[in-house]
């Protein structure tokens, strides 16, 4: 989900490699939280926390970069983020020494999918551990592909890459069903019926800062929902600078010690987001990769 405009809007800004990369700007201006996906009101009651775990300063590095143009990550390090990806199944330019590339096929559109299979195979062959699969299929201005089409996708591109990456879900919305786990539930139902390996859940999730009960809750119940590792591929929150860390302070120990959470990425790695433009880290990158 992309960009900033109104208070009932959050960013989603998707993008690609030089094939298709106009098509991808277009499908990534996203603003929310909105109507369109329905999302529940923020809560005005404090709700109770999940219980984490302490995380070690030795542990897995959960932490990524969501990014259009690999230049503006230079100044990350792999001690602060494990792992990057553009909504696309290859980049042009360099990430930082020891961050792994995540290739994603984008939806199953010929101008991604004629490449997927040679760009998968040399992302893994250059390191690459997880292959991501349909940015929001259940929003109609992003991936939008139904459950059912999905899954006979799944079994033409995924399924042949298992056993040689871990095999990530299509990234839902945080959308009311049947959006989000509405469209997944789905999507799962029908994948059981051929016989797909999804060895992982992406999800996406946008609100406003000031409720972290909400993304707590919802981040939570993905793990308890699914029984599987949770990839939380998006996540931004609406409000100032002040209040997005204040959201950030809380979120990454919270995303570190959340065991069902394997990955996560702020959206994103951008001018006047995380990175300034000279590819400096923003006061709100330095928090992302401090908190």
């Amino acid at each position: 989900m992309k960009s900033a405009v109104s208070l009932l809007s959050i960013a989603l800004l998707l993008a690609s490699s030089a094939q298709g990369a106009q098509h991808m700007q277009k499908k990534h201006v996203r603003r929310g939280p909105s109507a369109t996906f329905g999302q529940p009101a923020p809560t005005t009651a404090a709700a109770p926390l999940p219980t984490v775990t302490a995380v070690s300063a030795g542990s897995t590095i959960k932490r990524g970069l969501s990014f259009n143009d690999a230049g503006l990550t230079k100044d990350f390090t792999s001690s602060q983020v494990s792992f990057a990806y553009n909504w696309d199944s290859a980049f042009q330019g360099e990430l930082p020494k020891g961050v792994t590339f995540f290739p994603m096929l984008f939806n199953a559109a010929p101008e991604h999918s004629n490449q997927w299979e040679a760009n998968a195979k040399a992302a893994i062959a250059k390191g690459s551990t997880h292959l991501l699969f349909i940015n929001e299929p259940d929003l109609s201005s992003q991936g939008n592909t139904s459950p059912q089409d999905a899954a006979q996708q799944w079994m033409k591109f995924m399924q042949p890459f298992k056993g040689k990456a871990t095999l990530v879900s299509p990234a839902i919305t945080n959308g009311a069903p049947p959006m989000g786990t509405g469209w997944m539930d789905d999507f799962l139902a029908a994948c059981d019926k051929l016989g797909c390996q999804v060895d992982a859940i992406a999800a996406h999730i946008y609100d406003s800062a000031t409720n972290v009960a909400y993304y707590q809750k919802y981040i939570t119940d993905l793990g308890t929902r699914y029984k599987r590792p949770v990839l939380i591929t998006e996540f931004g929150a609406t409000g100032s600078v002040e209040q997005q860390q204040a959201f950030l302070k809380t979120m990454i120990p919270f995303l570190n010690g959340l065991k069902s959470v394997t990955h996560y990425a702020w959206f994103m790695t951008a001018v006047g987001n995380l990175v300034n433009k000279d590819a400096s880290l923003t006061a709100l990158g330095k928090t992302y990769v401090s908190a």
